[in-house]
């Protein structure tokens, strides 16, 4: 799994700029840059949204980075759209480190994958 690192502060999922999903879902299939891609698991911050993603949480991964110290242990399996990204492989993303960017999104519009490079 790519270590995942994000920015987007107010999606529930993110403790501390890492990511409790389990799995997200990049969207981006005719992206050519990464503002054309979105984190389509992002949920903004709220107890109806907490619970409805309760069936994505990384649990096990929040246990071990409790124990982990500064390593990342939290990473999700990556699920990728961005067909035209040289991260894709067959729709999973094989990068090794993933920035997320969203600060202040309140949408998943308001996301994207910065990872992105075109192939």
């Amino acid at each position: 799994m790519a270590k995942l690192m994000c920015s987007a502060n107010t999606c529930v999922n993110n403790i501390n700029g890492l990511c409790t999903a389990s799995t997200i879902n990049v969207h981006g299939i005719r992206a050519h840059a990464s503002d054309g891609t979105e984190c389509e698991t992002f949920a903004e911050r709220g107890i109806r949204n907490a619970l409805s993603n309760l069936t994505n949480m990384n649990i096990p991964g929040e246990i071990r980075q409790i124990f982990a110290g500064s390593s990342i242990e939290m990473s999700p399996k990556i699920k990728c759209q961005a067909v035209n990204c040289k991260h894709n492989a067959n729709k999973e993303c094989i990068a090794r480190t993933v920035q997320i960017y969203g600060p202040g999104a309140v949408t998943s519009e308001g996301t994207e994958c910065e990872t992105f490079v075109e192939q």
